[in-house]
Parts: C-alpha cells; sequence; structure tokens
C-alpha cells in the first residue's frame, strides 16, 4: 500500500479521534503502534492515502 501522507498521533489522541493537519485518525490505516515506558514514547502511526 502506498501512502500519500503518514502522521503520528499519540493514543490518547487516536481513541478520542482528534484532528491533526486536517486528517483524523480513524480515517486513515494503522501502521504501527509504539509503546515504551522507558521513554514515555507511546503513539500510533497512520498512513492516509489520500491528500487533503
Amino acid at each position: 500500500m502506498q501512502f500519500k501522507h503518514i502522521l503520528l498521533f499519540s493514543i490518547k489522541d487516536f481513541n478520542n479521534n482528534k484532528e491533526k493537519d486536517g486528517y483524523f485518525p480513524h480515517d486513515g490505516t494503522v501502521i504501527n503502534v509504539v509503546v515504551n515506558a522507558m521513554s514515555g514514547l507511546n503513539a500510533v502511526a497512520v498512513g492516509f492515502t489520500n491528500k487533503r
């Protein structure tokens, strides 16, 4: 799958479907999830096939 745009959302923003740069996380495809207790990085990588 070829993504036109990839964004990182915090898990909290992803669960709340909070818009970022004109994109809503539930409109894209989850590529990867990163949960790291040491660094506190809890993020979801979401890819979008269409441009906004």
